[in-house]
């Protein structure tokens, strides 16, 4: 239990994707949009704070243009509001929503809508090093993809440990 405190006892549910997997995954996408940020964490230029309540904003351009938008969701109870609101704003608004979640294959809401409605899933072998944080997550992680017309599902695995800083 003394390993998973430091990791879930902080003052913040929001821990700050590392720089070099969002890069990596950047390189990919190009995101326009962080609706889970700090001011301080952002990684896009167009962010939400959890003031602003990013469940609540609009994440397409105009209603109808899609954004590419990176969701590292905070820890803490409401990934499956998170996962609904990507999945509805991938086929209602034609985004492309890249999540990094836990791995918790065990809960519902991976049965409920990952399964059913992703259209990518990469398993990261290792551990995340969020940054500003000596130690690895004391979960597995993985990125979850929804695309507004799913096409095929693709599943991977992809070693975190090249991204640690």
């Amino acid at each position: 239990m003394s390993l998973i405190k430091p990791m879930v006892s902080s003052k913040s549910n929001e821990w700050a994707t590392p720089d070099k997997l969002f890069h990596y995954l950047n390189s990919q996408f190009c995101f326009e949009l962080d609706p889970c940020a700090t001011h301080e964490n952002k990684k896009c230029s167009l962010y939400f704070t959890k003031d602003m309540d990013g469940l609540k904003q609009e994440w397409s351009k105009d209603g109808k243009s899609g954004r590419r938008v990176f969701i590292n969701p905070p820890y803490g109870g409401c990934t499956k509001d998170w996962i609904e609101k990507a999945i509805h704003e991938a086929k209602e608004h034609h985004c492309i929503c890249v999540m990094l979640i836990v791995s918790s294959t065990d809960r519902s809401y991976w049965h409920e809508f990952i399964d059913k409605c992703a259209d990518e899933i990469l398993f990261l072998r290792g551990r995340v090093k969020f940054n500003n944080h000596k130690n690895t997550a004391p979960f597995a992680s993985a990125i979850v993809i929804f695309r507004p017309n799913q096409s095929r599902r693709i599943i991977k695995f992809i070693d975190i440990r090249q991204f640690h800083q």
